[in-house]
């Protein structure tokens, strides 16, 4: 499982929230890892052509190929993001634009087919719908990417570290995580 945390906050609230996933994968017997985007030089979207199967990425001298090759390597990937301003992060926003450069074509679409994918947002406002801002566009993502949406984790936290009061959501996050490699292993 990879989890990719979209915040620029180390120890923030989607920090902690993925590292619950990442518990529960462990103890189910997985191996984990977890990358910083924002510890990295990931550009935005250069100018592509309309058709996805030729498209070339004109930016691929920055770190994001490297990160890619990671993403692949893992059955699982977790998308951790704050919501800002109705969307994820700039961070997350330029991994997942990058990709539309690499998915569909050779060699690397089969290596996007089948992947599990969870989502954990959190976000300032009282009202759990504001969590639709990451949850509905990330849905179709996976959708596009041919994998398997597991789940997500939605929490209405603003202050850093908020997340830890809410014992609720830390154990959906950790089931998730467990959940996830089950899934993925055909248990379920």
């Amino acid at each position: 499982m990879l989890a990719l945390i979209g915040s620029p906050r180390k120890g923030g609230n989607t920090d902690i929230m993925a590292d619950r996933v990442l518990k529960g994968t462990e103890d189910s017997g997985a191996t984990t890892s977890k990358i910083y985007l924002d510890d990295y030089h990931v550009r935005p979207i250069g100018e592509v052509c309309d058709n996805t199967r030729m498209r070339d990425d004109p930016r691929s001298d920055d770190d994001f190929v490297g990160l890619l090759e990671q993403f692949l390597e893992s059955d699982i990937i977790v998308f951790s993001t704050p919501v800002y301003w109705q969307g994820p992060s700039a961070q997350m926003k330029c991994f997942l634009d990058r990709m539309s450069s690499y998915y569909n074509r050779s060699p690397y679409r089969e290596r996007f087919d089948g992947k599990g994918y969870i989502v954990l947002c959190a976000f300032g406002r009282k009202d759990p719908e504001h969590g639709e801002w990451i949850t509905a566009p990330m849905k179709l993502t996976v959708e596009v990417l041919r994998g398997r949406y597991l789940g997500d984790v939605r929490a209405s936290v603003y202050e850093k570290g908020k997340v830890l009061q809410k014992t609720d959501i830390l154990q959906r996050c950790y089931d998730l995580g467990k959940k996830a490699v089950e899934v993925m292993a055909g248990n379920v």
